[in-house]
């Protein structure tokens, strides 16, 4: 833990002082005071822009809306100028009151910086100087800059989040920056217009530009919004399915971190890992269509009540396919008690047809079963539900699945 701490220091402060260098050796010169109130003036709007970053869902990065402005004040004032604004320009209240590390401030710094530096080496060769933009030829290098930064700066961005987060880089640029990019790329054709006005009109008619930028950013809001909701709906209906039942407080949580674990241990992609620990959460929220006095019951199902009981995964089923992004894992809900022997329920699939989220599921829930309370039995040690799963491979479990519990158990569990 504390080499990736002291790698993302490393990290962080190894941007900041490449930034800081690129800002010492290019000075910015004005040739008269209009070109400083312009210069001014699209700072100022530069901030206002920063104001309305979209913050990332995992994290605590945001997207900024001014890039085109960025842009602008490189193409029309050359580099050292477009870099210090970049620079300058993006500093947030926060940001100066403390409530941002000083090392996070200048690393935001030092990496727009750097970013706006490769903008303007791309546009330099591309077009030829700075000053004035020129269709189609001056486009064309616009975009290709353009470009240049929006990559740079996420995957920036994204390795930074993922030292600090001790994550992949992958995972980080699937669920922060890849859904964003298209909207980003979608903003270059309103920077180069906003070039070719301040060219002809002057930079007071960037205000009319807003619009566009406002709309990308409640676009991309109503994403993170829309992801969150998930997330929180998810968590409420594991809070409700457990205040009903006060023996399996809990249960629904644990089930989707080892689920979680499972997946990572198994070779699943991050956006498996992800969705399998939200149907993980869920896994037993048919249950709400069950009575109390057979959630509740202490002793031995009858027939039919153990009849009624095994329909819950069905119910559950049926609950979470309505479900936009959930749904995908309908089929794992449905099936997280079919046996590998072919004798679960409710289709009585066996080994390879049971689908491998619900194999996951289906052997997270009963190891944490066997190791919490039970108003039944009590709870067995790690050891002893290890042993257990063991004996269960190949009839109950799936055998690479038990291998990968017996893993996390091992590596994981035992070693708190």
């Amino acid at each position: 833990m504390k080499k990736r701490f002291s790698l993302f220091n490393a990290y962080v402060w190894g941007i900041a002082g490449l930034g800081i260098i690129l800002l010492a050796t290019h000075i910015p010169e004005f040739q008269d005071g209009y070109t400083v109130a312009d210069v001014i003036f699209i700072g100022v709007m530069v901030a206002c822009g920063e104001a309305v970053a979209v913050p990332f869902p995992r994290g605590k990065g945001t997207a900024s809306m001014a890039t085109p402005l960025m842009f602008t004040a490189i193409v029309m004032y050359g580099p050292a100028i477009g870099m210090w604004v970049a620079a300058l320009a993006t500093l947030r209240k926060r940001d100066l009151t403390g409530e941002v590390p000083l090392g996070v401030v200048l690393f935001n710094r030092g990496m727009l910086t750097v970013c706006a530096y490769v903008f303007a080496k791309v546009y330099g060769l591309m077009y030829g100087g700075f000053g004035s933009i020129e269709f189609p030829r001056g486009l064309f290098a616009f975009v290709l800059a353009a470009s240049a930064f929006t990559l740079l700066n996420a995957i920036l961005i994204g390795q930074g989040l993922a030292l600090q987060l001790r994550t992949s880089f992958t995972s980080i640029w699937r669920r922060n920056i890849v859904w964003m990019l298209p909207n980003m790329f979608a903003l270059f054709p309103v920077g180069a217009l906003m070039v070719l006005v301040v060219q002809q009109t002057g930079p007071l008619v960037l205000v009319f530009f807003y619009l566009p930028l406002l709309v990308t950013k409640v676009s991309l809001q109503k994403y993170i919004d829309l992801w969150e909701t998930y997330s929180e709906m998810a968590a409420a209906l594991s809070i409700a399915l457990d205040a009903r039942d006060s023996y399996t407080h809990g249960h629904s949580v644990r089930v989707s971190e080892y689920s979680g674990k499972l997946a990572k241990r198994l070779g699943l992609g991050d956006e498996e890992v992800e969705l399998i620990k939200y149907v993980g959460l869920l896994h037993d929220v048919g249950k709400v269509g069950m009575s109390d006095s057979l959630l509740k019951k202490e002793g031995p199902f009858t027939y039919d009540e153990y009849e009624m009981m095994k329909k819950h995964s069905e119910i559950g089923a049926d609950i979470i396919k309505v479900m936009k992004f959930l749904g995908k894992g309908e089929q794992w809900v449905r099936h997280h008690h079919e046996r590998s022997d072919g004798t679960g329920f409710p289709d009585g699939l066996a080994g390879e047809e049971i689908p491998l989220g619900a194999r996951i599921i289906a052997c997270a829930d009963a190891f944490d079963a066997m190791t919490t309370d039970r108003p039944y039995k009590e709870k067995m040690s790690y050891e002893e539900a290890k042993k257990e799963l063991l004996a269960c491979s190949g009839s109950q479990f799936d055998p690479k699945v038990v291998e990968a519990m017996v893993q996390i158990i091992d590596q994981e569990l035992l070693r708190k």
